[in-house]
């Protein structure tokens, strides 16, 4: 009895320097040496102050900043009805924001399972072009242009898709 307390004791210790220790270090290693700004946590700095992440989404409220998909989690079934009306409510606020437009893109209106979605759509960006150069007293134009830089495509598909807070970071460059 002794002998096995001895034995688990010693197979304790060891794999609290191996798996606590070792392969803690070999993976931070790791994640620091090839993939240092997404273990960093992807900060975007602006005058040497962190205005935000490239990989987690912020909320931007005031009408003349592109604003993302809605921060709450949201794990209903789309036929649900609970869904349903969250998303008509969610495209009614959409519309008065934005009432040159009539159709709002679906990720505007739809809450991603993470809720901190960073991206949205092109379609969303340009559905949100006429209220911004209007609020920022620019052209179209102008807003455009700044999305077509802005413009990423997924590896895996011709999905093209815009980062909000680096939209919003070269809105912000008009002004300066």
């Amino acid at each position: 009895m002794k002998r096995s307390i001895l034995s688990s004791i010693r197979f304790l210790i060891l794999s609290l320097i191996v798996f606590g220790g070792c392969y803690t270090l070999a993976i931070t290693g790791i994640g620091q040496l090839f993939f240092s700004d997404q273990a960093n946590g992807s900060q975007v700095m602006k005058d040497d102050k962190v205005v935000g992440s490239k990989l987690i989404g912020q909320t931007f409220d005031q009408d003349k900043y592109f604003s993302g998909r809605s921060e709450k989690v949201s794990q209903l079934s789309p036929i649900s009805e609970e869904q349903i009306q969250l998303v008509k409510k969610r495209t009614q606020a959409e519309l008065t924001k934005n009432p040159t437009e009539k159709e709002v893109p679906n990720d505007l209106v739809t809450a991603s399972a993470s809720g901190v979605d960073p991206n949205i759509s092109l379609a969303a960006a340009e559905f949100q072009i006429p209220r911004i150069a209007n609020e920022r007293g620019v052209s179209k134009q102008v807003v455009h242009k700044i999305i077509n830089k802005q413009v990423q495509k997924d590896w895996f598909s011709d999905r093209r898709y815009v980062n909000v807070l680096q939209l919003n970071l070269a809105l912000d460059k008009l002004e300066v």
